[in-house]
C-alpha cells in the first residue's frame, strides 16, 4: 500500500496570508494614539476666541402712505365714509339717549293693574297686574318681571312705577277708578253714610254659600274696594314662617261679612293650598275669580272649620 504524505494532506488556515497585515494595523492604531495622548496639550487653544459684533439693523417703520390704499377703498363701510371711533360714538349716543331715571310718564304697554297691596317693607308689596294679550293676571313685586314687557320698580297705593325693557324708561301705571270698572256697579253710597242693599251671597246652610259670578265679577272689578273694606295681617308660627293670614277689621255689610267672615279669623288654606305668602293670596285670589266651587279653610277661636262656595 502506498502510503500518503502527511504535509500534502494538511490544509492551511483562511487568511492566513492577511496576519500580516492585521498586525500592522493594530500596531498602527496604537502608535496613532499614543501620539495624540502626547500632543494633546498643545492642540487646545490658550485663549478665547474674539466674539463677532452684532450689526443692529435700523427697525424699517411703516409710513401712514403704506396704509393709504386700505383707507381709500374704505371696505368696511358700503357709502364710502370713514366711521367715527368707537369712544366718540358711544358719547354721542349717550348724548341722545333718555336719561333712564326721569320723572314717570303715563305707561303704554298692553297692561293694566288691578290692586295694589303697599306693604311697609317695600320689597315685600304686591302689584296685580293684567297682562292684555295674554287675558292673564299675575303678582308681581318690586324688581321682577312683567311678561317680559317691563319691571316693575315700585308699589304705591292705587299706582305702579315700570320700567320699560324697550327703552329703560320709567312709566307708570294707575288703578282705574270704579266707574270705569264697575260692570254696572250700584253707586257708592256718600261718605259716613250706612252701608245698603241687598245681599250678594245666599248662606244655603251651615257653612255654605252660593254666589253669583255676576257678583264676583262685580266685587273684584275694583280691588281697591275690596281693600278698604276689611284690614289683614299675617300670622307667623314661632319659627316666623307665614301660616295664614288674620282679620283685623272688616266693614259691616261689606262682601267679607257677606261671606261669613269675622274678625279674628284666620284664613289658613283655600282648595286645600296653604296661603303662606302674600304672592301667593293673590295668585289663589285670581284663580278664584273663574272657579265654580270654592272651599276655604278658616281658624275661629282655636277651631278649624271650612267654608263651602258655590258659584252660579
Amino acid at each position: 500500500m502506498d502510503k500518503t504524505n502527511p504535509k500534502k494532506t494538511a490544509k492551511r488556515p483562511p487568511l492566513e496570508g492577511l496576519y500580516p497585515y492585521i498586525v500592522f494595523l493594530f500596531l498602527g492604531y496604537c502608535i496613532a494614539d499614543l501620539v495624540v495622548l502626547e500632543l494633546r496639550g498643545s492642540m487646545i487653544p490658550n485663549s478665547v476666541p474674539p466674539s463677532r459684533q452684532m450689526q443692529n439693523r435700523p427697525v424699517d417703520m411703516p409710513q401712514r402712505g403704506t396704509f393709504t390704499p386700505i383707507t381709500s377703498r374704505n371696505i368696511f363701510t358700503e357709502d364710502g365714509s370713514i366711521p367715527d371711533a368707537l369712544a366718540v360714538k358711544q358719547a354721542k349716543t349717550e348724548q341722545k339717549e333718555e336719561p333712564k331715571d326721569a320723572a314717570p310718564v303715563l305707561s303704554s304697554l298692553p297692561l293694566g293693574l288691578v290692586g295694589t297691596i303697599v306693604h311697609s317693607n317695600p320689597a315685600k308689596s304686591i302689584a296685580n297686574i293684567e297682562v292684555r294679550p295674554k287675558s292673564t293676571v299675575i303678582a308681581v313685586r318690586p324688581n321682577q318681571e312683567i311678561d317680559t314687557l317691563a319691571v316693575l320698580v315700585s308699589v304705591e297705593r292705587g299706582k305702579i312705577i315700570i320700567r320699560n325693557s324697550n327703552n329703560s324708561r320709567l312709566e307708570y301705571i294707575e288703578l282705574k277708578n270704579l266707574s270705569k270698572l264697575s260692570f254696572n256697579a250700584p253707586k257708592a253710597a256718600a261718605p259716613g253714610a250706612p252701608a245698603t242693599g241687598s245681599q250678594d251671597v245666599q248662606m244655603v246652610g251651615q257653612n255654605k254659600f252660593e254666589v253669583k259670578r255676576s257678583d264676583i265679577l262685580k266685587y273684584t272689578s275694583n280691588m281697591s274696594q275690596i281693600l278698604q273694606d276689611a284690614a289683614m295681617q299675617p300670622s307667623r308660627k314661632a319659627s316666623g314662617e307665614i301660616d295664614g293670614f288674620k282679620f283685623m277689621s272688616i266693614k259691616p255689610g261689606s262682601i267679607y261679612s257677606q261671606l261669613g267672615f269675622q274678625i279674628g279669623d284666620k284664613i289658613t288654606c283655600v282648595n286645600d293650598e296653604p296661603v303662606d305668602s302674600p304672592a301667593k293670596a293673590m295668585e289663589m285670589y285670581n284663580t278664584l275669580k273663574g272657579s265654580s266651587s270654592i272651599k276655604i279653610c278658616i281658624e275661629r277661636d282655636g277651631r278649624k272649620q271650612d267654608f263651602d262656595y258655590t258659584v252660579k
